[in-house]
């Protein structure tokens, strides 16, 4: 087993999403994401990327909880998704 098996979806797919994947292994999974460095433009290609996985629009609700790894975790199990495979990375232009 390796370290990337024990990680969350949450972990995951952030690891996916950022250029620094190796920082958010040891992240308590309570941090606030914009303590952590993230921005506007990182929370909003988060929630797109979650809509798109799960196929479903956030709520408002569930939009502000996308702001630590645990909301994100609840967001993608009340979706039925517990487990991220990588997604290739599209630049945007």
């Amino acid at each position: 087993m390796t370290v990337a098996d024990d990680l969350t979806a949450a972990r995951r797919l952030l690891m996916e999403l950022t250029d620094i994947p190796e920082q958010l292994v040891d992240v308590p999974a309570n941090s606030d994401l914009v303590s952590l460095g993230f921005n506007s433009g990182d929370l909003l290609r988060l929630a797109v990327t979650v809509e798109e996985r799960t196929g479903v629009p956030l709520d408002d609700q569930e939009l502000a909880a996308l702001h630590t790894l645990d909301g994100i975790d609840r967001v993608l199990r009340a979706h039925g998704l517990t487990d991220i495979e990588p997604q290739p990375t599209q630049d945007i232009p």
